[in-house]
């Protein structure tokens, strides 16, 4: 299943059709050139002994032509013929004639010599001698009565024996025969063997490098395998999912985020290794609850996505609650310990509505948070009513309506020093209870009262709990959330003096972090308000830093204390070198310049020990702690 969803570099997929082709094609080029080698050997060849037959031909016509049947008694019986014949014969040699000679058959049908022309006379056989061969052309020269060929191919020399019949009447008197060798073989072998060589070695080469891109393939694949699976759970990590959107659709699945109730007290009452076995058997049990065509990644330390193949629609909600009771009745034992797990988990229908997948993944955990301060152990789903923008359940009335009824709550995010590891202050988040009970994210709500009295009066609320929070612990620090737009709105201004008018000591603990959701061009105006905010004793950060529109502008211009690292540059800071860098720049700018940093979104252990190797000054996220109702 796994294998199935990785995908090749278009890159690895060219050069695997491509070098089979040229290996093809090497092989063809070379196997054609050996035939076509052999295609010149035999037109030569043929061309050689056609001139040897036609000067056979010549002189067995001109025998026919002076002697009648009786030749071979007329041989045997006059030694001046047989010489005279002799002497004609000889007439045929050449330096590739190995030997040339007549043969008649006996009474007995034994073949025997009636001519001797052999060029090396110790070799010639005498007069009647007996002629011993295993080749059949001598026999089917004197059937057929026509000339006959024998050849023998060695590696170096071309072996031919021509045997000629000379006919009277019908008959055949004698055959004439001739052996002779060529060394054109050699001859074309030393012409052709170096090209021949350099189409094997061509060839050979293309095999080896066949090979070799099927090897660096493998490899290739098993490295990918391994980058995009998590070691300890066996299924895909969060790299995965940017590689698997590159071809697949958002449109096709649902999306969820699960996340393991309590699992930091796994950790902290067992110990990390009884950790990772309850990872792990929850990750069994999940995939056995789930499809194939289902992809479960392992997004954070004990946080996962699942991404659930369309079937009908219900299929998201009955997955959830399926792997929910799975888990909760599952009986997990590591190491002499019974632990049993529960789970929660956030559905978002609709994620390829969103922007990007980062927003459908906050739809998601928004979903996965409401479960968490719920109770835990529950699943969440997005309503599809309640759209990205404001919708029936978060219009302005109903917003009134949670102001009215005490509806509007904080949670508070820990905020760690790097060195001490110990909790500087709080990041206060907004949350509304709807009318059903239902923990609502800010986001879901406050676009569509910007601007209005009533996001005025949601910001009085947050302030009025900041002051409670200051002034009954007097060493607390707390940090709160303004819109850019809302430092330059004299309104919001005037709100904050009167709040804190004659309490300097609690301004001193509260930190302003100030969003940016649009491009600015009045920076006088933004420097003049923060600079009526410091007036008024507060610390300033600017939250986001690297994600906005003039980041660096407001941070060298600007009077700012503290910047907030955007979490989306630390969530790759562990794998991603230039998110690295670009941290280590930030960091070292800040410092020169008497800031603080702040890391945000610090999920895993890995992350954490980064951006702590970098010299972050605070530490946020999941990791460290999750926003609570309660200090």
């Amino acid at each position: 299943m796994m294998s199935s969803r990785m995908r090749l570099s278009k890159s690895f997929i060219i050069l695997a059709i491509i070098i089979p082709l040229v290996t093809i094609a090497s092989l063809v080029i070379y196997f054609e050139f050996i035939q076509a080698k052999e295609r010149v050997f035999s037109v030569i060849k043929e061309h050689l002994v056609n001139q040897k037959v036609y000067l056979l031909q010549k002189y067995v016509i001109n025998i026919e032509k002076n002697y009648d049947e009786d030749l071979p008694e007329i041989i045997l019986e006059n030694p001046d013929v047989a010489k005279k014949l002799e002497n004609e014969l000889t007439l045929l040699q050449g330096e590739d004639v190995k030997y040339l000679y007549m043969l008649y058959k006996d009474k007995d049908g034994k073949y025997r010599y009636l001519i001797d022309a052999t060029k090396d006379e110790n070799e010639r056989a005498f007069l009647n001698q007996k002629f011993d061969t295993e080749s059949d052309i001598w026999e089917r020269a004197y059937e057929t009565k026509m000339y006959k060929i024998a050849d023998q191919n060695t590696l170096q020399t071309l072996w031919v024996t021509i045997a000629y019949p000379i006919v009277k009447n019908g008959k055949v008197i004698a055959v004439l025969g001739a052996d002779f060798t060529y060394d054109v073989y050699s001859r074309i072998v030393k012409i052709l063997n170096p090209i021949e060589s350099i189409f094997l070695y061509i060839t050979l080469f293309m095999l080896f490098m066949l090979l070799l891109a099927y090897i660096l393939v493998y490899l290739y694949y098993q490295t990918r395998k391994k980058a995009f699976v998590d070691p300890l759970t066996k299924i895909y990590n969060r790299q995965y999912l940017s590689e698997f959107l590159e071809t697949a659709s958002l449109q096709n699945y649902y999306l969820m985020m699960i996340d393991l109730d309590n699992f930091k007290l796994i950790n902290d009452n067992f110990g990390h290794d009884v950790g990772d076995d309850v990872l792990v058997a929850v990750v069994n049990e999940i995939k056995s609850n789930i499809r194939n065509e289902d992809i479960l990644i392992r997004f954070g330390g004990e946080e996962f996505i699942l991404l659930v193949d369309k079937k009908e629609s219900k299929e998201s909600i009955r997955v959830a609650e399926r792997i929910r009771k799975a888990v909760m009745q599952l009986n997990i034992e590591s190491r002499n310990n019974k632990i049993k797990m529960t789970l929660s988990i956030g559905v978002n229908p609709f994620p390829f509505k969103a922007k990007n997948i980062e927003e459908a993944i906050k739809i998601a955990d928004e979903q996965l948070y409401i479960a968490k301060s719920s109770g835990r152990n529950r699943v969440e789903i997005f309503n599809e009513k309640r759209k990205y923008e404001s919708e029936a359940s978060n219009r302005i009335s109903d917003i009134r309506l949670a102001i009215d009824e005490g509806g509007i709550r904080c949670a508070f995010q820990p905020i760690y020093s790097a060195q001490t590891g110990k909790i500087l202050k709080y990041e206060m988040l907004m949350r509304m209870m709807n009318k059903e009970g239902k923990i609502i994210p800010p986001g879901s709500f406050l676009p569509s009262i910007r601007h209005t009295q009533v996001y005025i009066s949601l910001t009085s609320i947050i302030l009025q709990k900041a002051i409670e929070m200051l002034s009954h612990d007097s060493e607390i620090h707390l940090s709160i959330n303004l819109d850019i737009q809302d430092i330059v709105n004299e309104d919001i201004l005037e709100l904050l003096r009167i709040t804190f008018q004659g309490k300097d000591e609690l301004a001193k603990r509260l930190t302003v972090e100030i969003l940016e959701h649009e491009e600015i061009t009045n920076f006088e105006l933004i420097e003049k308000s923060i600079s009526r905010l410091k007036d008024m004793g507060f610390s300033i950060a600017l939250d986001d830093f690297g994600s906005g529109y003039a980041n660096f502008r407001y941070m060298i211009s600007l009077d700012i204390d503290i910047l907030k690292i955007d979490g989306s540059i630390i969530k790759h800071i562990d794998k991603d070198k230039a998110a690295y860098n670009i941290v280590k720049a930030i960091v070292e700018f800040a410092r020169n310049m008497s800031m603080k940093t702040v890391a945000e979104m610090i999920e895993t252990k890995e992350e954490h020990d980064a951006v702590v190797e970098l010299g972050v000054d605070c530490l946020q996220g999941y990791y460290l702690g999750r926003p609570e109702f309660e200090i």
